[in-house]
């Protein structure tokens, strides 16, 4: 695959220098001990969805409780370092006195200052069992928890949260979709998840600050080209705001899997909201998350790119330029099992539970190992997508030498000090 990063620039070139002397953390203790930590102050009765908005404010979607926080953080600006935290979920366990499996991971948001990851977790499976929102810091792996009793702390309640509730497939509560995801965008927080109603699929618009003041919720409909019918039901489960052709547009992605777009300009409360489904990425599958950020090409030129993770299949990379065009048509209609409607590059990112742009060179990865079976901590390269560590290849051997200006050998280079490997550098 030669998508990007043959060469080396002087920013990578000083970023080497930065992490070189990062190391790869490994934690295989299992011993139960004592929370190590006082967590007064530093519960919620459920953290869902996370967001950052203005002055780093961070909203926390409860929707079980049907509440957003909105939590003041403080944080200063560090160092550009990459996430090397193996077996994160260890490390937290260990500090709140639980074992891993306790743990129900959430969400997870990069602090646009600090670039440290805020954790949505909830400490066990019971249904009163409290949330907490875990720090960690990509400088040395350090754990803390958000104090959320915070003074400056607001909070709303969202209108009509879904009341007659029932489980999909036994053991689902469909409330838990009440709030499916949480998005900012120029003096109002958007909010996606179930309603009361005919049009059980919602998106909410409230002002923040938060005002006391909410109106009747806007119902969407969006015509889904597996199910080849229009659908009002099942909620948008990731979303991110975008300028396409100079227009403010809500891009979103349903289950099984349609991309739908929705000019800013129809959102609005009480307004029946028609979306216009620009692609169908696959059936058989749930989006988790949806981020967009620039990325350099093989040719130097940078790109703005849509990137969507998924739970049954490959993370799904679309150039917003392909999307844009996709979107002066009329969208899909019809039969389709996808992917069609606009070119989709896959990436390898398997097991990934979350993910956020953590830096200009850098994307933040929860995954699942498949290998232990543990969840990791880690960071990507934009434009590749993969860490060299995940493989034993041909190039790893210690017979092995690079040909004569063979282009992936500076690549290597630059991503194994990344990855906590700096002795593994070849000359």
């Amino acid at each position: 695959m030669k998508y990007l990063f043959l060469k080396l620039s002087i920013t990578a070139i000083g970023f080497i220098a930065i992490i070189s002397c990062t190391q790869k953390i490994k934690d295989t203790t299992t011993t139960v001990k004592k929370a190590t930590i006082n967590l007064t102050g530093k519960t919620l009765t459920g953290a869902s969805v996370l967001a950052f908005g203005p002055n780093n404010v961070l909203f926390v979607g409860d929707s079980k409780a049907g509440v957003i926080h909105a939590i003041p953080t403080k944080a200063t600006a560090k160092d550009t370092l990459p996430f090397n935290a193996h077996t994160i979920d260890r490390k937290i366990a260990r500090k709140l006195g639980a074992i891993p499996s306790d743990l129900i991971i959430n969400d997870m948001q990069i602090h646009p200052k600090s670039q440290e990851a805020y954790i949505a977790l909830k400490n066990g499976h019971a249904p009163d069992a409290k949330s907490l929102i875990a720090i960690v810091s990509p400088k040395n792996n350090a754990i803390r928890f958000l104090d959320v009793s915070s003074s400056g702390k607001q909070q709303v309640s969202i209108k009509e949260p879904l009341t007659k509730d029932f489980n999909f497939y036994k053991d689902f509560p469909a409330s838990t979709l009440n709030i499916t995801d949480i998005d900012y965008h120029k003096g109002y927080i958007y909010v996606a998840g179930l309603t009361n109603g005919e049009f059980a699929s919602t998106l909410r618009k409230i002002k923040y600050p938060f005002d006391g003041k909410q109106t009747k919720v806007g119902g969407i409909e969006m015509y889904h080209a597996v199910h080849a019918q229009k659908e009002t039901r099942a909620p948008i489960r990731t979303m991110a705001f975008e300028e396409i052709d100079g227009e403010p547009t809500l891009i979103a992605a349903y289950t099984c899997t349609p991309l739908v777009s929705i000019p800013a300009s129809d959102i609005k409360e009480g307004n029946h909201i028609k979306a216009k489904t620009i692609a169908e990425l696959g059936y058989g599958n749930t989006p988790i998350d949806m981020i967009t950020f620039m990325a350099q090409e093989q040719d130097g030129s940078f790109d703005k790119k849509l990137l969507i993770t998924n739970k049954q299949r490959s993370a799904s990379l679309i150039s917003l330029k392909d999307f844009a065009k996709a979107n002066q048509g009329e969208g899909l209609g019809g039969f389709s099992m996808g992917p069609e409607g606009v070119a989709i590059f896959p990436v390898p990112m398997a097991g990934v539970m979350q993910v956020a742009e953590q830096n200009q060179m850098m994307l933040a990865v929860l995954r699942r190992n498949i290998d232990s079976g543990e969840v990791d901590l880690i960071s990507k390269l934009k434009g590749a997508y993969f860490r060299l560590s995940d493989f034993e290849s041909e190039y790893e051997f210690p017979d092995h030498t690079y040909r004569e200006g063979e282009p992936w050998k500076g690549f290597h280079n630059m991503m194994k000090p990344m990855e906590g490997f700096p002795e593994l550098v070849k000359e």
